[in-house]
């Protein structure tokens, strides 16, 4: 097998799949990826057998064969090279050679053979959602999935088709037990109506993967316990995993009738300032909301106090409330919108933060006992 690459689209194909190939896995080829040639393409392919990404990139002279290679060593090398285009050819004993310029490098492989075959993901029916689309309800609901190994169910995202007004949409949650982040994005699905759960991980390899080609459109089916999203040059496939989700729909408050709005930046300004003081006690603060201010506050005789005020837009009732500074920091940074909304009911109760004017996300924060 032989081919000639562009050393920058090679590095950043090699770059996409090194959270996958394992590199101290105990089965030896899967810290190793397979290249094969044939016309014009060359697709490389990596797995841990839970995850499986295949990348197609354009490449010339190409002779058709089958390399097995280490993916770290290969991705260190190529991203070393000062040259514009490099060959890649194989040898005698799956041995592989790197060629650029005045530089050879002569690597160990393994017999392609051996490599776990990638699953055939035709036959099934597709649904498409644009990257960016997908891009956003990964960014917004990974984050709160989840890293606890004894809820291996709550480890991973939960995608769904739901109607609502006549209207269909694909839905991901995410919950840990002490938020929640739910989005919708309007568009026919061919889910069944029975949901499914895929890793935490694989979505974040998956975002990798896609990179900054929001312009794609993503074409995902579920296929033999598979989740398989396919664009023109990727696939990857990522196993589900097993377990029921809970009812995270009886988490959702429905009764919140005190709506606060805030703007974003200063309250993520005042949170950041709190956090300084709530990391070394648990990460809880106190909010105090009367007229059109709230006061935040945290602290003790041990690690100190703050205390700040910021204006808010509120027409209830005075309430005091506290909850993590952290777990609100989390969706108010992946929030784009200048002010959101924050929903209560009365001090234990669970709150809700929105973005002001868009109805597709909301975020659910359980309260703390201080």
């Amino acid at each position: 097998m032989k081919f000639i690459i562009e050393r920058g689209v090679f590095q950043t194909s090699l770059g996409k799949i090194q959270g996958i190939a394992e590199r101290r896995s105990t089965i030896p080829i899967l810290s190793n990826i397979l290249i094969s040639g044939e016309k014009n393409n060359i697709s490389i392919v990596a797995t841990d057998l839970e995850i499986g990404v295949m990348e197609i990139s354009e490449a010339d002279k190409v002779e058709k064969g089958d390399i097995c290679v280490p993916a770290r060593k290969l991705y260190d090398i190529i991203r070393e090279l000062s040259e514009e285009r490099v060959e890649i050819q194989s040898g005698e004993n799956f041995w592989v050679s790197i060629k650029t310029g005045t530089t050879i490098f002569n690597l160990p492989g393994l017999d392609p053979q051996e490599f776990p075959s990638f699953p055939v993901t035709d036959g099934s029916a597709y649904f498409s959602v644009g990257a960016s689309d997908l891009l956003e309800m990964i960014e917004k609901t990974v984050f709160a999935a989840s890293t606890e190994e004894s809820r291996f169910n709550l480890n991973g995202i939960y995608m769904e088709k739901v109607k609502r007004d006549n209207e269909e949409f694909f839905r991901m949650v995410a919950t840990d037990g002490h938020r929640l982040s739910l989005i919708d994005k309007a568009m026919k699905t061919t889910l069944e109506e029975k949901g499914i759960i895929i890793s935490k991980r694989g979505l974040t390899e998956l975002k990798k993967v896609l990179g900054d080609d929001d312009e794609a459109e993503v074409a995902i089916s579920i296929q033999n316990n598979n989740c398989v999203f396919k664009t023109e040059r990727i696939i990857v496939v990522v196993r589900l995993l097993e377990g029921e989700y809970p009812d995270y729909q009886q988490v959702i408050p429905t009764a919140n009738d005190k709506h606060i709005i805030l703007d974003r930046k200063a309250f993520i300004g005042s949170l950041r300032r709190a956090q300084v003081i709530a990391s070394e006690k648990g990460e809880g603060v106190k909010f105090s909301i009367q007229g059109d201010s709230m006061e935040i506050r945290t602290g003790g005789p041990e690690v100190g106090n703050v205390q700040e005020e910021i204006k808010i837009d509120y027409q209830g009732n005075p309430l005091e409330v506290s909850f993590n500074a952290r777990y609100l920091l989390d969706v108010l940074n992946i929030i784009e919108t200048e002010k959101v909304q924050l929903e209560l009911k009365e001090e234990l109760s669970s709150g809700v933060i929105r973005p002001v004017d868009r109805e597709n996300y909301l975020y659910v924060i359980m309260p703390m006992r201080l």
